[in-house]
């Protein structure tokens, strides 16, 4: 079946084909319930602007499934960009937590707790590892400019960096549990 560009034809798929296109939006949409008119409602104009450009839709159920398949991936991209927007710093509703570290009100650290923690964190580490550190935060060299003088992989340099990291986090929660 050609369609040409016509009001009509517009009418006659809308009545022939939106019961259809409004349970597959309701099915795909179940945890998004407020975006399913809208949804069928964009396929159906997007078939009239098709149509409108000339377009020849030979197989309107398979075009429209189509269409509406793809506005129904939108929809649920553009919730989860919107999700990751909405949420709010509150400083109330943040607890007072460091890795496994519980901190309460009256917990402060100065300036030489936080040098003597970081010299403990340093003094565990290697000569190879300190020198890994200073290259990457220090001397603020790229990871394909380390791993090109380590003579390795970018993700192997990539992987002893978190590997590090991961050892400090865990010294930092170990000093802080004894002095607290």
């Amino acid at each position: 079946m050609k369609l040409k560009n016509n009001k009509k034809a517009v009418n006659d798929l809308w009545h022939e084909f939106e019961p259809y296109i409004r349970k597959l939006c309701e099915y795909k949409l179940q945890s998004l319930p407020n975006h399913i008119d809208d949804c069928v409602q964009e396929v159906f104009l997007d078939l009239a602007d098709a149509l409108h450009k000339g377009k020849k839709i030979e197989y309107p159920k398979a075009w429209l499934t189509k269409v509406a398949n793809n506005k129904i991936k939108d929809i649920y991209s553009q919730a989860k960009k919107d999700a990751e927007k909405i949420v709010p710093f509150d400083s109330q509703n943040l607890d007072n937590t460091y890795s496994g570290v519980v901190f309460d009100e009256s917990f402060t650290i100065n300036d030489d707790q936080i040098l003597i923690l970081k010299e403990k964190v340093i003094n565990e580490f290697n000569e190879s590892e300190r020198q890994l550190l200073y290259d990457r935060y220090t001397l603020k060299k790229s990871i394909s400019q380390i791993a090109e003088e380590y003579n390795t992989t970018e993700n192997n340099i990539y992987q002893k960096i978190f590997r590090l990291k991961t050892k400090a986090k865990m010294i930092i929660d170990e000093v802080l549990n004894k002095n607290l």
